[in-house]
């Protein structure tokens, strides 16, 4: 029982939260919204198209050139590498499905 118990806590050291926790972000028409996004992908293009829907205007950052930016996105987002990649006044908010699934929650018939 002892090794049992030693090998969860040896579990929980190294696999710890993630630090990048989304924070409780309110996108409005108003918000500084940032998405770093690759060229030719889908769900960089589907991203676009919701925030466009509602109204949202928001500054494209392309990383399929540049190193550096992918680089800035890196540390923005807490490592993370997919695309698309969604900054919310200077607060990382997440990528396309946590996108649609805040969207959903605000109205439900969507």
């Amino acid at each position: 029982m002892k090794g049992i118990f030693l090998i969860l806590i040896q579990f929980c050291f190294i696999f710890p939260n993630d630090s990048t926790a989304i924070e409780k972000v309110v996108i409005t028409p108003e918000s500084k919204v940032e998405m770093y996004t690759a060229l030719f992908w889908a769900p960089c293009k589907e991203a676009k198209a919701l925030l466009q829907s509602r109204g949202i205007e928001f500054d494209t950052h392309l990383v399929t050139f540049s190193r550096k930016t992918a680089a800035e996105m890196k540390k923005q987002t807490g490592g993370k590498m997919a695309v698309p990649q969604i900054i919310v006044d200077d607060k990382y908010f997440g990528e396309l499905a946590e996108l649609k699934s805040y969207f959903k929650t605000l109205s439900p018939e969507n």
